[in-house]
């Protein structure tokens, strides 16, 4: 493979961070330029602060100038050393009639034959492995722009929440205070929804704290100020099943860039191996030269060749030794992380798979009999035969239901973010999503 081939297109690698995912996740293509504008001015949706990050985030920017470096690597591997000028005088001989004797040599070193593509392919492959070192970093920090924006919805769908549940027990404490004044009510009754109104307000104290938080998250993966604004976070998609495992399986292994990064290193080893047994060989030293001490002008041009004699052979076969438990290591490594990654993609496939379930049982069950309790014991407590704590009760069920549905939702998204990562492809992995699940709400 010429050692052009693998150039990573500079544009590429300095300008285009979010180019390298766009070829697997359609949803974020969007240009550097708009980018940014486009998350900023809208609603973040996951693909958007994904795209986002992909072109702030600065460990993403100093592992592609890392991936340039090695790049740059190759084109000196393979080449030959300089090529070695010598010049000598005897400044004796100025006054000889002949006038100053003078003396030229040119040499030029050459590796035993195969030695410099093999440099060059070890070049060649560890430029390879940082790229798709680059790739896999690409990965996590998409999975954790979609946890971060599932996060960043959650907060917002909690607010939420609990503004309207505060609006409904001042509701309730308005007209408790109604029937106490009336004699229709109990004291206890007033009671009751003050102490639950000011537990609320302290669990909004911690919504809050968890918001400045979340923010502070969100700005570190973009390179911004902890404090700097965000939008708000766009609706949760419905959700959908994940895609069979044996597929996601087979996905992964076919191209996850940590595993094409061990390859590539064993490649490399490979190649090291190569260059080492080249070492058991001696090099070529090709010179030419012209001599005008000699008297006679047909002396005076020279070329020659020499070697090097490579006679101990005890550090040759320590290094071929080295090499060579490099590239075990290297293969053994690749065996733990395919094995690690499939079990990693295993774990986060049940995961989408609970969270799914989960949604869709808020969703078709919890959610409509908790509404359904508030309805009820709020018609028995105005028609007088029910008990004020039944309300409070109900209300509190219906608040904590409310919240485990957004928490299920955002738990979704997050885990389908960490089971796009380990399958190595930033689309989509679950099918389309099934009418029945709704609207997010």
């Amino acid at each position: 493979m010429p050692a052009n081939s693998l150039n990573f297109s500079m544009c590429k690698l300095r300008g285009a961070l979010l180019g390298m995912v766009l070829a697997s996740a359609p949803g974020l293509a969007l240009s550097q330029a708009s980018a940014t504008d486009d998350a900023a001015n809208h609603p973040l949706t996951p693909s958007a602060l994904a795209a986002w990050a992909l072109e702030a985030n600065p460990g993403l920017a100093s592992a592609a100038a890392r991936a340039e470096a090695a790049a740059f690597r190759i084109d000196p591997a393979g080449s030959l050393d300089d090529p070695m000028l010598g010049y000598a005088a005897a400044p004796n001989t100025a006054d000889s009639p002949r006038g100053l004797q003078q003396k030229l040599d040119f040499s030029q070193k050459i590796p035993w034959p195969g030695t410099l593509a093999a440099r060059e392919a070890a070049a060649r492959h560890q430029a390879l492995a940082a790229e798709r070192d680059l790739d896999a970093l690409r990965l996590q920090v998409i999975a954790q722009a979609k946890a971060a924006y599932a996060e960043w919805r959650y907060i917002d769908r909690a607010l939420t929440i609990h503004h309207r549940t505060q609006s409904l027990l001042d509701e309730l404490i308005s007209a408790a205070q109604t029937r106490y004044a009336a004699g229709r009510a109990l004291k206890q009754d007033v009671l009751q929804a003050k102490v639950e109104r000011a537990d609320l307000d302290n669990q909004l104290l911690r919504l809050q704290q968890l918001r400045t938080s979340v923010r502070a998250r969100i700005n570190a993966l973009l390179n911004r100020a902890a404090d700097a604004p965000l939008p708000p976070a766009a609706p949760f998609s419905p959700p959908a099943p994940p895609l069979p495992l044996a597929t996601l399986s087979e996905q992964a292994l076919a191209q996850h860039p940590e595993l094409a990064r061990l390859d590539a290193q064993i490649a490399a080893a490979e190649s090291r191996i190569t260059l080492a047994e080249k070492a058991f060989y001696p090099d070529f030293q090709l010179g030419a030269g012209y001599n005008e001490l000699w008297d006679a002008a047909d002396k005076r041009a020279v070329v020659g060749i020499s070697i090097n004699l490579p006679l101990d052979r005890s550090k040759r076969r320590a290094e071929l030794g080295r090499t060579r438990a490099e590239l075990q290591s290297a293969e053994w490594s690749l065996a733990d992380r395919r094995a690690a990654l499939l079990a990693d993609l295993s774990r986060a496939h049940a995961e989408v798979v609970e969270a799914q379930s989960s949604v869709a049982l808020h969703q078709r069950e919890l959610l409509p009999l908790a509404e359904d309790y508030l309805a009820a014991a709020l018609a028995d407590y105005r028609a007088g035969s029910g008990a004020f704590l039944n309300v409070i009760t109900a209300e509190q069920r219906l608040l904590a239901t409310e919240l485990s549905a957004a928490r299920a939702r955002a738990d979704y998204t997050r885990r389908l973010a960490e089971l796009e990562r380990w399958s190595g492809n930033a689309a989509q992995v679950s099918s389309i999503a099934a009418p029945s699940m709704g609207v997010e709400k």
